[in-house]
């Protein structure tokens, strides 16, 4: 199946990009047929779609129309488009080299880790280091109370400040409504966009948020589960404001229905977008709540309605930031063991129990991610590296972080000199 011919005419580039776009789309979708979890997000035109599956497309043949999409691709010279043109050039290369990878993969090609990490999400994983953790244990073992084993002294200091569940709905809401506020200071969010938060029970761990379009998000929580009261306010950042909903919901406005850009329409979630954007996700939440603002916000508001002493908050705070940061940078070093090898599944299982200090009840949760989704774990804790970087502490920093948000980015943008267009 040709998708279509490149006229190599200058006036005709424009509409070559549309055609290699509109075919990248429906490789997107036909992948997806394999891997459901494989698109996170698809609000373009419905025909695409409804024409995209009508028929079923095996994976070794998309992963031939997406060499096909790249050659086209090379025949057009980004020196004669304009700045949007290279923009946009540049997106598609990146996006479809990752769509080839990912079906290759799927295909049954065999990707290491470090393989896959740079094939897949356009990131170099870190170099491993046996010792990775110690000072994040340390830094745990110092700030929670009492002695001796160390895995258990933080569930337990962790589960005494589970949200009872007739206060759960409420500090929720308190976060969601806080987030967009300060957001709404420094961005101009589309009219009417827009976000739902849905209290569900007795759902598997692949049930997950969804941007439905034309402005809208549906945010899932899991009441099932128990949810300490720092979280409310991370989930609230990283999947509303200024993070997942805030990111689609403009590129959606920009790109989509301002360009005509149907590439944009699908957010694939084994790509290089996926690392910007959970690294945009995860710097959000100190972007609008900058030390110590967030300590304050915990004490004030989300404390009180949970029915906790305000007092706790600094230090609950500082516990839940070592555990995050030993949780990503550990999650990557598991995935690197189990893809390639290095670790059997029970060994990673003690790794995320012990030293990533998981509750025993999510661990299948993380392993069963890494499983699905390979190296997904470095798009994680290095796109969060790189977007940090990228953004800085300069008075610009709010103008950087907008960038990552509303041009096509990808990692090897995220430079700290990066700049394009």
């Amino acid at each position: 199946m040709e998708p279509f011919t490149h006229t190599g005419e200058n006036a005709a580039e424009a509409r070559d990009l549309d055609a290699v776009a509109r075919f990248y789309v429906k490789c997107v979708l036909w992948l997806g047929a394999h891997d459901p979890i494989y698109v996170d997000a698809y609000f373009g035109p419905a025909a695409v779609r409804e024409e995209a599956l009508t028929v079923t497309v095996p994976p070794d043949r998309i992963a031939g129309y997406a060499a096909d999409l790249l050659a086209t691709l090379d025949r057009i010279d980004p020196d004669r488009l304009e700045d949007a043109g290279r923009m946009r050039h540049a997106y598609l290369q990146g996006m479809i080299r990752a769509l080839e990878a990912r079906a290759e993969v799927l295909a049954g090609k065999s990707l290491a880790f470090d393989a896959g990490a740079e094939a897949v999400f356009g990131v170099a994983a870190p170099e491993d280091d046996p010792a990775w953790y110690e000072g994040l244990h340390a830094a745990l073992d110092a700030g929670l109370p009492g002695s001796g084993d160390l895995a258990g002294r933080y569930r337990a200091f962790m589960d005494s400040f589970v949200i009872p569940p007739d206060r759960l709905e409420r500090v929720f809401a308190a976060a969601f409504a806080e987030s967009r506020r300060r957001t709404a200071e420094h961005l101009p969010l589309p009219a009417g966009e827009r976000l739902e938060v849905a209290y569900v029970t007795e759902e598997p761990w692949e049930a997950c948020n969804r941007y439905l379009g034309g402005g809208a998000s549906l945010v899932r929580v899991n009441a099932d589960l128990p949810v300490t009261v720092d979280r409310p306010l991370t989930y609230a950042c990283r999947e509303g404001y200024p993070g997942h909903h805030t990111m689609w919901t403009v590129r959606e406005a920009a790109f989509v229905r301002a360009r005509g850009w149907i590439e944009h329409s699908v957010v694939p979630l084994a790509s290089p977008l996926a690392t910007v954007a959970e690294g945009a996700a995860r710097l959000g939440e100190e972007m609008i709540f900058p030390d110590p603002e967030r300590v304050r916000f915990l004490e004030e508001v989300l404390f009180p309605l949970a029915g906790f002493d305000p007092e706790d908050a600094t230090l609950l705070d500082a516990v839940s930031t070592s555990a995050t940061d030993l949780t990503f940078s550990g999650n990557t070093r598991v995935a690197r063991g189990l893809i390639d090898g290095t670790l059997s599944r029970e060994d990673a299982c003690g790794l995320l129990r012990d030293v990533l200090l998981l509750d025993p009840r999510t661990v299948e949760t993380h392993l069963r991610f890494i499983e699905e989704l390979g190296a997904y774990p470095v798009a994680l804790s290095e796109g969060y590296r790189l977007v940090r970087d990228y953004v800085g502490n300069g008075a610009d920093r709010w103008e950087r972080f907008a960038r990552i948000l509303t041009e096509p980015v990808l990692p090897g943008d995220l430079t700290v000199s990066g700049s394009r267009g």
